[in-house]
């Protein structure tokens, strides 16, 4: 399935707190996949800086995003985005949450490409 939007969640956390949120934070991520139109889920650390977590969600089409303010959210959307936060809220710093929408895209040749 082709995906032309993501949204990109950047996150620190307190490092007391740190290996059960991410415990937490790979459940959240299949929830989250497992919802119509969410088509992967992939979580980075930072080498070099802050913030040092970012989740990279790839979505098809708008109409199944998380665009706009919460209410505007499916249902389940909103209860996946509560359930397990309220626990790390008061240990997360510098959270964000953006969606963008894909305006181009380069493709190297591919003897530069990896095989995967």
């Amino acid at each position: 399935m082709e995906s032309d939007l993501i949204c990109v969640v950047t996150v620190d956390i307190d490092r007391e707190v740190e290996a059960g949120f991410n415990t937490w934070y790979e459940k959240h991520i299949r929830e989250v996949v497992a919802c119509p139109g969410w088509v992967r889920a992939t979580r980075y650390r930072c080498l070099d800086g802050e913030p040092r977590y970012m989740a990279v969600y790839d979505i098809a089409g708008r109409e199944n995003g998380a665009v706009g303010p919460v209410s505007a959210w499916t249902p389940r959307m909103q209860e996946i985005q509560q359930a397990g936060y309220e626990e790390y809220w008061p240990h997360i710093e510098g959270y964000r949450a953006r969606n963008y929408e894909r305006i181009s895209q380069v493709l190297a040749p591919p003897s530069n490409r990896t095989e995967e």
